[in-house]
This record gives C-alpha cells, structure tokens and sequence, in this order.
C-alpha cells in the first residue's frame, strides 16, 4: 500500500512541476487546440489554450514507476501498451496542429493503428505476463476459454480489440469538457487500483495508483478554466491504462460498468449518429452526451461535477460487483 501511496505522490508532484513550463513551451510554439465552430458557443473562447498535456501525465508516471515500480513483465507490457496508444494520440494531435484543423488521423487508420498495439498488447499478455485466454463473468460464475492455438489466439486478440480500442476510443469522446474526462478516469482508476491489490498483482495496482496521481496533479492546470488540455495523447493513455488494468485482473467484462460514464458518452455518440442516418433526425441537441447538457442551458462546471458524481457511482457499483462474485473465485 505505501508503494502504491508513493508512486501516486511521486507522479503528481513531477506532474505539478513540469506543468507550467511545458504550458509555456506549447505556447511559444503556438501548439494550441482548434475548437469547432459548430459547438457551443461558450468553447470557442477556448481556441488557442495549449494541447498535448497528456504527454506532462506519461512524464508523472514514468517518473513514478522508474522511483517506485519494479522491473517485471507485468510493469513493461502495461507501460508499453500506454505509450504506443499515447503516441498515436500525440500523433493525431500533432495532425491537428500542422493542419490547423480539429480532425486528425482518419478513424481508419487509427483503427489500423490500434489493432497494430493489440496485437502487440497480445503476444505480450500472453507469452510474457501469463495472462489466460479466458474471460470471467460475473454474477453466471463462467470461465469462457479463447484458446489455446491459433484460432484461440486469434479470438483472444479479436476480445482485447474491442476492450482496449473502444476503451480508448470512449474515453477520448468524453474529453469534451474541462477536467471531465481526467476527473472520470481517475475515479475509475481507483477502482482499479484496489481490485489489482485485493488481487495481489501489486505491481498493477502501482500502475494505477501513479496513473491516478498523475492526473491529479494534471486537473491542476486542467480545471475549469483550463489552462491546457490533454488531447488524444491524455486521453487515449488513460483509456490504455484502463484496458491494460481490466485485462491484467481478469475484469474485462466489470470494466463498461466501472467505466460507465465513458459507455454513456460513446453510446450517445453511436446513437446519435445511427438515428440521423435513418431518419435524419437528432437524438441529442449534440453528441457526445455532455454537450447535450451544455445546449439544455448547464453551466461547464455544473456538467462536470454531476458527471463526475455519476462516475463515482459506477466506480463504486463496478467494485462492488467484483467483490461480490469475483474476489472469491479469482483471488
């Protein structure tokens, strides 16, 4: 538990440390986000305020895991999942800036992208870490086997695609709002960070902790109004560690409800888009969810704090559910 304690202190006071230098350094370089003109009107005062914070977060928690982490398989597969997935969020943010333009990378080649570090996600979990090709679900007291061979590797890889991608991908379509999508998935890092200990995969649950410490000390310059954003490369590094947490501690199927905020956000989205091709009508004032409130007259901060509350919940009804019917047969 200090461990956990120190690396999460660790990455939120480097976090804290670099983040007014590197906010000055994406500001000499005009490194600034470009907000759609369609959005609400209250956003567009936010064009220019730097981007690509994500990359101060991986900064905090390589530095706690360098300070705290032990060098083992577990630790390195995590970590380098994190930062591929990061990296193609810094380059899609990167797209947008050289473009000067909101839209990055295509959702094709991002896709094409992602399943390139699913599959190294894979290999890794597999032949390194000694993750089974199972998948536990909860409550029906199942064990469904993806292996072994080739055709159960090939299943496996097809579930950690949809784990990991649309993880990702959901929580990158809830950074919409100042301090939500970090705030959202801190509390369900948490989560995470006491289902790896309860576990005994300690080296997990330090992972998580600094994770958590990170955007913390990133919700300094993050809150409302916010100082610097975190991009896709914040985003998609949180939705990695996420992935990586659920997968390692055998919690795929626990993960939607522990991150229930980030399913709402990208169900609304898939709604929203499925509705008005078929009848070219509108579900929601704007998708994502958030910017629904924001149309109906919420105020930003009055979005984020009940969506945090929201999130909490599912944080703490998620963790309930695996103490319930999981910590037995698997810890």
């Amino acid at each position: 538990m200090f461990s956990v304690v120190l690396a999460a202190a660790v990455a939120f006071v480097v976090t804290v440390a670099l983040g007014s230098t590197f906010i000055q350094f994406l500001q000499s370089r005009k490194f600034g986000q470009f907000v759609r003109e369609e959005g609400p009107q209250t956003h567009l005062i936010k064009a220019g305020t730097p981007t690509m914070g994500g990359v101060v977060m991986l900064m905090g928690l390589v530095a706690a895991l360098l300070v705290v982490a032990r060098p083992n398989a577990a630790t390195f597969a995590t970590l380098l999942l994190v930062t591929v997935v990061a990296g193609i969020g810094l380059y899609d943010d990167w797209q947008k800036i050289s473009k000067k333009r909101p839209e990055g990378l295509s959702a094709r080649y991002k896709f094409g992208l992602l399943t390139l570090a699913v599959v190294l996600a894979d290999v890794l979990s597999v032949y390194y870490v000694g993750v089974t090709q199972t998948v536990l679900v909860p409550y029906f007291d199942l064990s469904l086997v993806l292996g072994p061979g080739i055709v159960g590797l090939a299943l496996f890889s097809g579930f950690l695609l949809l784990v990991i991608a649309g993880t990702t991908n959901a929580v990158n379509l809830t950074d919409g709002l100042d301090g939500l999508a970090a705030g959202a998935g801190a509390l369900a890092l948490l989560s995470y960070t006491a289902i790896a200990f309860l576990e005994r995969q300690y080296d997990v649950a330090i992972v998580c902790g600094a994770m958590v410490g990170a955007i913390i000390g990133f919700l300094w310059f993050n809150s409302h109004p916010a100082d610097i954003f975190m991009g896709d490369t914040g985003s998609l590094a949180i939705g990695g560690v996420l992935a990586a947490a659920a997968v390692l501690t055998k919690t795929e199927l626990l993960l939607p409800v522990i991150g229930g905020l980030f399913v709402v956000e990208a169900l609304s989205v898939m709604i929203q888009v499925a509705v008005f091709k078929l009848t070219g009508k509108r579900v929601f004032k704007m998708a994502p969810i958030h910017h629904h409130f924001e149309f109906l007259g919420w105020e930003e901060n009055k979005v984020v704090v009940r969506f945090w509350i929201v999130q909490a919940a599912c944080s703490a009804f998620g963790f309930f559910l695996y103490y319930l019917f999981l910590y037995n047969s698997i810890g």
